[in-house]
C-alpha cells in the first residue's frame, strides 16, 4: 500500500512538471503574440495558434457568462504563464498597470453560481448551446482570455455609453478658438498618438490625442480651386475665409491667380475672414502660431496676397510691385490693425530683427521698423500697447492694463519645442502663448475669436524628420488641453484641424507597443536590410549608394533612429525641406456650440461658415442665424441681434410629407375657395399630423422630435397670430 501511494504521489509530481514544461513551451512559442488580434500578420500562413482556448470564437456574439460578461472578484489575480509578454506588463489602456502577480494565487472566483459552488475551480459555465465537452478545455488561460476579453467589451461599452449621452449643443458661441496642426494629416495624428502615449510609458496605440475625446468628428476635402494637392495658404484661405483658392495666395478669391499683384489689389477679389467678421460682431480677436506671424496660416486671417512670400517688401520682386507687403498689411490695414493679441515669431520681416541676418527669411529693404509703428498706432487711438520679445515678457504683461499685445520671439519662425530654450530669456512654449491670449481675449464680454497654429509640425516633415514633428504635435496637444481649462465649451466653440496632410506612412508590421520611432522588426527579403515604422515617399531622406549594379539603401540598424535630426528614408530624393504634402482628407474635431455640424466628409471651406453660423457672425450674422425649432439650448441664445426664430413647419418624417402632398394635389382638383385667415388643407394636416404626434410623445419638443415645437405654437405660427390657438 505504501509503495503504491508512493509511486501514485509520482506520477502526480510527473504530470505537474510535464505540465510546467508544457505551459512553459507554449509560451516561448507564442511570446510576443498577441492572442488577441483577430488579424494575423499576411506572413504567417499556416492556421492561426489555438490557445488560449476559449468557449466562444472571437467573432461570437452571445455574452460569455452573463449579461454582458461577468465581473471579476476584486481579488481576482490577472497572473497566467501564457499570457504574452506585453500583456503581463500592461494592460491596453491602463498605462505601466502591472499585471504580473510575483506570488501568483490559483484560488481564482468568478462571480457566478458554478464558480462559487467551486471556488478553486476556473472552468466556466456554458450556455445550453455550446457544450464545454466539445472544446479543449484549458481553465488558466480561459481566465486570461475572459479577463482581455471583458476589457475590450467594457472599453467599448462604455464608449458607447457616453456617444448615447451625447446632446448637441445649440448655443450661440461666445467664443470661437481653431487649433491648426499645419500638416497634421490622419498619418501624423496617428503616430503623434502612439508617441504621446509612448512617452508615458504605454504601449501608445490605446491613448488618444486630447482632440480625439471631442464629441464630433469628420473629414476635409483640401483641394485647392488649381491644385490637387494643396499648399497652406490656398488651404488657410478656404477655411478661415469660407472660400477656396489657387495654389500659394492668400485671402483672395479664385480670381486671383499666383503673382497677379493687380488682381489682388481688387477689393472685389478679397476674401473676408472669420477674424473679420468676428470684429465687425464687437469681439476681440487675435491669433498665435509657432511660424512667423506672417506666414501662410495666419496671413489668410488678415491680409490679400497674390503670392504667400510676399512676407515683407524684400520679396516682391518684379511681379509685387504697387503690392503691399504681408507684414505692412498686418500693422497699417485693417482688419490686421485691430487685431489685439498677435504672438509669434518673424522680427526681420517687420524690420525689428536682434540678430545676424537669416538668409532663409524675408530681409525688410524699406529701413522701417514695423513694431515702433504698431506701437506708435496703438498710442494714437489711445490704447496701451505692449510689444514683447520673450516668454519672461510675455509672463510679465499684465492683461487687465493693457489693450493689444505684440510678441515677436524670434527672427524668424519660432525655434522647434526639442530646441527651445525654456527660460524667461528664452521663446514661450505654444501653450505659454495660447493661454496667454485665452486669458487676455476673456476681458471682452461679447467674446473672442482665436486661431493658435501648430505650425512646425509642416516644416519638420518636409525635412523628413519625424521625431521632431511629433514633439510639435504634441505641444500641440498639451495646448489644447490648458485651453480647455480656461473655457466653458457651453459658449465656446474649439476646433482642432489641419490643413493639409504630408507623404509620411505607419507602415510594416510591428508588434503592438513598437518604438513608433523605431524599426518594424520586419526584414526586408530583397536587401536583408530592416526598416523604420515612419517613412515618406518623397523628401532628403532618400540616403542610397550603388556598387555598380545595384542600388543600396542605408542600414537603419548603423544609425539611431530615435535622434531629433534622424531623418527617415524616403522613396524619391528630393531637396532639404522639399518633402511634398499629401492630398488626402484631414480631420476636423470639434466640441462647443454647433459642432455637431461636423458630421461627414466636408469640403474645407465649410469650416469658416461653421463658425460663423455657431458665434452667429459674418455670413450669419442676425436672422440668417435662426436656429431650428427642433433645437434645444442648455443656456438661453445671447446677443439682442440672434432672435430665435423656428421655421414655419415642423419638419415631418418623409411618409408624412408625402400625405401631404398627395393631400395637397386633391385640394388643387377641387378647386375649392378657401375662407380668409383659415389654414389650408396642407396647413390642416400638418397641424393634425402635428397634434397625433403631441398626443403620442411624453416629450414633443425633445431633440429629434419629428414635430417641434408643440401644436399650439405651430397653430400660431399658421394663424400668424400671437395668442388665439385653435382648439385641438
Amino acid at each position: 500500500m505504501k509503495r503504491s501511494r508512493q509511486s501514485g504521489l509520482l506520477t502526480q509530481v510527473a504530470v505537474v512538471l510535464l505540465l510546467a514544461t508544457s505551459a512553459h513551451a507554449m509560451r516561448r512559442k507564442y511570446e510576443g503574440k498577441s492572442f488577441l488580434s483577430a488579424d494575423p500578420s499576411p506572413s504567417d500562413t499556416a492556421a492561426p495558434p489555438t490557445p488560449p482556448w476559449h468557449p466562444y470564437p472571437s467573432w461570437h456574439p452571445l455574452p460569455l457568462l452573463g449579461t454582458p460578461y461577468p465581473s471579476l472578484a476584486p481579488t481576482t489575480s490577472l497572473w497566467h504563464p501564457l499570457a504574452p509578454p506585453w500583456h503581463s506588463q500592461r494592460l491596453p489602456g491602463t498605462p505601466n498597470a502591472s499585471l504580473t502577480s510575483p506570488t501568483p494565487s490559483w484560488n481564482h472566483s468568478l462571480t457566478t453560481a458554478s464558480a462559487s459552488a467551486h471556488p478553486t475551480s476556473l472552468t466556466p459555465s456554458f450556455p445550453h448551446s455550446r457544450s464545454p465537452s466539445s472544446a479543449r478545455p484549458n481553465p488558466e488561460v480561459s481566465v486570461f482570455a475572459l479577463t482581455a476579453r471583458k476589457h475590450w467589451w467594457d472599453l467599448a461599452q462604455n464608449e458607447l455609453a457616453a456617444a448615447l449621452n451625447v446632446r448637441d449643443n445649440w448655443n450661440v458661441a461666445k467664443n470661437v478658438i481653431i487649433f491648426l496642426g499645419d500638416g497634421m494629416g490622419i498619418t501624423a495624428n496617428t503616430a503623434a498618438r502612439i508617441f504621446k502615449g509612448q512617452k508615458k510609458g504605454m504601449n501608445g496605440e490605446e491613448g488618444y490625442m486630447t482632440w480625439e475625446r471631442f464629441p464630433n468628428a469628420a473629414l476635409l476635402k483640401t483641394y485647392n480651386v488649381d491644385k490637387q494637392v494643396p499648399d497652406s495658404a490656398g488651404t488657410a484661405t478656404a477655411y478661415l475665409c469660407g472660400v477656396k483658392a489657387n495654389y500659394y495666395t492668400l485671402g483672395v478669391d479664385s480670381e486671383v491667380t499666383l503673382g497677379d499683384c493687380a488682381a489682388a489689389r481688387n477689393p472685389i477679389y478679397h476674401t473676408p475672414s472669420i477674424l473679420q467678421w468676428a470684429q465687425e460682431a464687437g469681439k476681440d480677436t487675435g491669433f498665435v502660431t509657432t511660424t512667423r506671424v506672417t506666414h501662410a496660416t495666419p496671413a489668410a486671417l488678415y491680409a490679400h496676397s497674390a503670392h504667400r512670400n510676399w512676407e515683407c517688401d524684400g520679396n516682391l520682386g518684379q511681379m509685387g510691385i504697387g503690392c503691399k507687403d504681408i507684414a505692412d498689411q498686418l500693422v497699417s490695414e485693417n482688419p490686421g490693425r485691430n487685431i489685439k493679441v498677435i504672438l509669434g515669431g518673424g522680427r526681420q520681416s517687420f524690420g525689428a530683427s536682434t540678430g545676424p541676418v537669416n538668409k532663409d527669411t524675408c530681409i525688410r529693404r524699406d529701413g522701417r521698423d514695423l513694431t515702433r509703428e504698431w506701437l506708435s498706432d496703438k498710442a494714437q487711438q489711445g490704447h496701451s500697447a505692449a510689444y514683447v520679445t520673450n516668454a519672461g515678457e510675455l509672463a510679465n504683461v499684465d492683461v487687465d492694463d493693457t489693450d493689444f499685445l505684440l510678441g515677436l520671439f524670434s527672427d524668424t519662425h519660432v525655434p522647434f519645442e526639442v530646441d527651445r530654450v525654456n527660460s524667461p530669456a528664452g521663446s514661450p512654449s505654444l501653450t505659454q502663448m495660447a493661454t496667454k491670449a485665452v486669458k487676455f481675449l476673456q476681458k471682452n464680454d461679447n467674446g473672442f475669436f482665436l486661431l493658435v497654429e501648430g505650425g512646425r509640425i509642416d516644416h519638420a516633415l518636409h525635412d523628413n524628420l519625424p521625431h521632431r514633428a511629433l514633439e510639435e504635435a504634441v505641444a500641440l496637444d498639451s495646448a489644447v488641453a490648458a485651453v480647455l481649462e480656461e473655457v466653458d465649451l457651453e459658449d465656446t466653440l474649439v476646433l482642432v484641424t489641419a490643413d493639409h496632410s504630408h507623404v509620411m506612412t505607419i507602415n510594416g508590421y510591428p508588434e503592438r507597443g513598437n518604438d513608433i520611432l523605431g524599426m518594424t522588426g520586419d526584414i526586408s527579403k530583397i536587401d536583408n536590410m530592416p526598416y523604420t515604422t515612419l517613412m515618406f515617399t518623397n523628401g532628403p531622406g532618400f540616403n542610397y549608394t550603388t556598387d555598380g549594379s545595384r542600388v543600396i539603401r542605408q542600414d537603419p540598424r548603423t544609425v539611431d533612429t530615435r535622434h531629433v535630426n534622424y531623418r527617415s528614408q524616403a522613396a524619391v530624393p528630393l531637396p532639404p525641406i522639399s518633402e511634398t504634402h499629401g492630398g488626402e482628407d484631414v480631420g476636423v474635431w470639434a466640441a462647443g456650440p454647433m459642432a455637431h455640424l461636423f458630421h461627414r466628409t466636408h469640403e474645407q471651406h465649410y469650416v469658416a461658415h461653421v463658425m460663423a453660423y455657431a458665434a452667429c457672425v459674418g455670413p450669419s450674422a442676425g436672422k440668417r442665424c435662426e436656429r431650428p425649432s427642433h433645437a434645444t439650448f442648455t443656456r438661453p441664445p445671447t446677443g439682442a441681434s440672434v432672435p430665435f426664430v423656428g421655421p414655419k413647419f415642423p419638419t415631418l418624417s418623409p411618409v408624412l410629407q408625402q400625405l401631404i402632398d398627395d393631400n395637397e394635389r386633391k385640394s388643387r382638383v377641387r378647386g375649392q375657395p378657401r375662407p380668409p385667415n383659415y389654414v389650408s388643407d396642407r396647413d390642416d394636416l400638418r397641424l393634425r399630423v402635428c397634434v397625433q404626434l403631441h398626443l403620442s410623445r411624453r416629450r414633443p419638443d425633445a431633440p429629434g422630435a419629428e414635430c417641434a415645437p408643440a401644436p399650439q405654437h405651430v397653430v400660431r405660427q399658421l394663424r400668424g397670430a400671437a395668442a388665439t390657438p385653435l382648439p385641438v
